[in-house]
This record gives C-alpha cells, sequence and structure tokens, in this order.
C-alpha cells in the first residue's frame, strides 16, 4: 500500500487522470482507508476547479470581479455541502 508521502507525491497526477489503471487503484484504496490523504486530495480538486475559473477570467471591471467572486464563493460553499 502506498504511504501518505507517496500519495501527496501523485496527487497531481491522480486529479489530471495521469495515472495508469493500477496506481490510480492504489491510490483509491489508500483514500478509502486515510482521512487525512482524502481531504487532501479533495482540496487540491477544489484548487484546481477554482484556479481554472480564476485563469478564465481575464481583464475585468470591478464590478465583473464581484461576480466572478461571488461565483466561486457560490461553488466552494456547493461542494463544501455535498462533500466534494
Amino acid at each position: 500500500m502506498l504511504t501518505c508521502k507517496q500519495v501527496a507525491a501523485r496527487a497531481s497526477a491522480m486529479i489530471d487522470g495521469e495515472l495508469g489503471f493500477f496506481d490510480h487503484l492504489q491510490m483509491r484504496l489508500h483514500l478509502m482507508m486515510c482521512g487525512g490523504c482524502d481531504t487532501f486530495v479533495k482540496q487540491m480538486r477544489i484548487t484546481r476547479d477554482l484556479m481554472k475559473s480564476a485563469v478564465s477570467v481575464d481583464n475585468t471591471t470591478a464590478q465583473e470581479d464581484d461576480a466572478c467572486m461571488t461565483a466561486i464563493l457560490g461553488q466552494l460553499r456547493d461542494k463544501k455541502q455535498t462533500g466534494h
């Protein structure tokens, strides 16, 4: 079984879908047994999603910035409520 350190090192590759079947299976097994690593990977997914949202916003006005921030906060709230 993978160690927590190995899971942390492979978390980005897992989130990006870059792991092979066996490596992905090992990661899922560890995440089922380790709440700390499971939380870490979930936080990484949220961070990736928020970064994608932020990167898609270019030269915006203050009003558009406020709308974007509201949308991002809504996404965070939804993810927190659903546990994802």
